[in-house]
């Protein structure tokens, strides 16, 4: 017998997650994870593929590494503040300073994450926070 999906109690629409990271074997691994907690992920190299994708309003949360090359991820947070957008944002960074852990905190960042990032605490916190606020 044939069930159409609302039938099988799924969500009409996954939340949207982008990701801004240089390292492909990176976007790969959170698009892989973050998928199978039910999200979809849309993935980006730098900040100005991010900045220019019509999905970003739609996006439930951005993950940002912090070092990039041209925009660092805080400019490509600032960028995407200055057009209203509040989304939360995870910045991922191998040297979290007072420095940075500030200009995070004044930028709106929910949530800071050093490298190297132990065992599943990027994507499970990604999927608390989804569960929070989608």
């Amino acid at each position: 017998m044939y069930l159409p999906e609302a039938d099988w109690g799924m969500p009409e629409t996954r939340p949207l997650v982008m990701v801004v990271h240089d390292d492909e074997a990176i976007r790969d691994a959170l698009d892989f994870a973050l998928g199978l907690e039910g999200a979809d992920v849309c993935r980006h190299e730098a900040g100005g593929a991010l900045l220019a994708d019509p999905a970003l309003p739609q996006a439930a949360c951005l993950v940002l590494r912090h070092h990039l090359p041209g925009m660092d991820g805080l400019e490509i947070l600032a960028r995407v503040r200055a057009r209203g957008l509040t989304m939360p944002a995870v910045l991922l960074t191998s040297h979290a300073t007072p420095d940075v852990q500030a200009r995070a905190r004044a930028a709106g960042v929910w949530l800071l994450l050093e490298k190297p990032i132990m065992d599943d605490a990027l994507v499970s916190a990604i999927a608390k926070l989804l569960r929070e606020t989608t």
